[in-house]
């Protein structure tokens, strides 16, 4: 075989890993139900915070944990232990992405992806009418 046939054979390869790793790592967001449903198994939700319930967070006691409630986009609320210090901004987070596992009764996630209300929004620039 030539060096060139072995290195589009490695391409070709490489390419080929890197397309199925993409599509097993998508993950579709799936609710609390479904979580719950197959415990141990790791999942991304999808919700809002519940400001109802306090957000809890003491990092005398632990640095490494914050607990708050999530309304899942079908309607389900569950408390979630979230495995990072409190982010900044939670309270005011328009939705979250969380990627964990429901055990115990509460969906521990150890990863989180917040979109927060963006600064550059209608009531931020308010034109004036000049007519």
């Amino acid at each position: 075989m030539k060096k060139t046939h072995i290195v589009l054979l490695l391409l070709v390869a490489g390419l080929m890993g890197t397309f199925v790793a993409s599509i097993t790592s998508t993950s579709r967001s799936v609710g609390f139900a479904t979580a719950f449903a197959d415990p141990g198994t790791e999942y991304k939700v999808s919700g809002t915070l519940v400001t109802e319930f306090p957000v809890e967070y003491n990092p005398l006691e632990n640095t490494t944990l914050t607990k708050f409630h999530l309304q899942d986009k079908e309607g389900n609320v569950q408390e979630v232990w979230l495995q990072e210090a409190k982010p900044t901004g939670l309270e005011r987070s328009e939705s979250i992405d969380l990627y964990g596992k429901a055990n115990d009764g509460h969906f521990h996630a150890t990863e989180m992806l917040m979109k927060c209300p963006s600064k550059y929004n209608e009531q931020n620039h308010l034109v004036e009418d000049n007519a």
